[in-house]
């Protein structure tokens, strides 16, 4: 113990100044020798604009590897923006989103997905959460590896928009939407959405289908929504799949549709002298 107390006190006069020990030149025993204070510790924090060969639900700084926009990649930042509660990841994302794309993002053939920090990260204070989006294929849902930025891409003309198509139906069900120029003849148009509150989508009615995309269609087309409108249109209804209605996506996308009879041109304001009662009321 002794020997310990005594290296401690040499080491201890050593270090202070007027000990009367010689130093060797150049050293003025200060032990910092003026170096800087070392910069505090930051969290990581992606960056927006960037863009990713694949999606993801959580993002770290080990496994951050963006890619140039211009060659190809499944996923783009939208924004990154900053929460409080994980459970504002969806809500903050959709107006981030919506704001990058030119128009709500709903409207596009577009994924969104919130990206959050890790769980470790969460717990170690990182409070932001990347707005990922991507294209996808309106024929089959197939998430689409572009070149190129996104970014306003769901503007009205946008590439990404819904407008007119050629769905192809088998049994009740849509199983592919080709996309056309409302110009030439095609068989559905996008009309809007509605939103629900229900918890799953499995809980969502026909009734509440036809309900909602019907006055969906009826502000589009200009119609009276009343007990005709069965009468003038049909409608196809696309809800979300289970994982965006779990992430908080609950509206509803609605098409104009005729039962498959033709149309030329856009429908929108159409009005009843364009969509007559022609239907038997269901």
């Amino acid at each position: 113990m002794r020997r310990w107390v005594a290296a401690m006190s040499m080491i201890t006069c050593a270090a202070l100044a007027g000990c009367g020990a010689d130093l060797p030149r150049g050293v003025d025993g200060d032990l910092t020798n003026n170096w800087p204070p070392m910069a505090p510790a930051t969290q990581f924090r992606p960056s927006a604009g960037a863009c990713h060969a694949e999606l993801t639900r959580t993002a770290t700084a080990d496994d951050y590897e963006p890619v140039p926009c211009a060659g190809a990649h499944l996923a783009e930042t939208a924004a990154v923006a900053e929460v409080t509660e994980q459970s504002q990841a969806y809500a903050t994302c959709a107006e981030k989103a919506s704001t990058f794309l030119g128009g709500d993002w709903r409207t596009g053939w577009v994924v969104l997905q919130p990206v959050l920090p890790s769980r470790a990260a969460w717990s170690g204070g990182a409070r932001w959460v990347r707005c990922d989006v991507v294209e996808t294929s309106p024929v089959d849902g197939a998430l689409v590896r572009r070149r190129g930025s996104m970014k306003g891409a769901v503007q009205p003309g946008g590439r990404l928009r819904m407008a007119c198509a050629n769905p192809t139906i088998e049994d009740d069900s849509v199983t592919e939407m080709h996309p056309v120029a409302c110009g030439r003849t095609h068989t559905a148009e996008f009309a809007g959405l509605f939103a629900t509150d229900r918890a799953k989508s499995s809980q969502l009615s026909g009734d509440e289908l036809a309900k909602g995309c019907d006055a969906a269609i009826a502000k589009f087309a200009g119609l009276p929504d009343d007990d005709t409108l069965p009468s003038r249109i049909g409608w196809l209804g696309f809800p979300p799949d289970d994982a965006a209605w779990a992430m908080g996506d609950r509206a509803i996308r609605c098409f104009l549709w005729l039962n498959g009879e033709t149309m030329t041109g856009s429908y929108r304001n159409a009005g009843t002298a364009k969509l007559k009662i022609h239907y038997k009321k269901r």
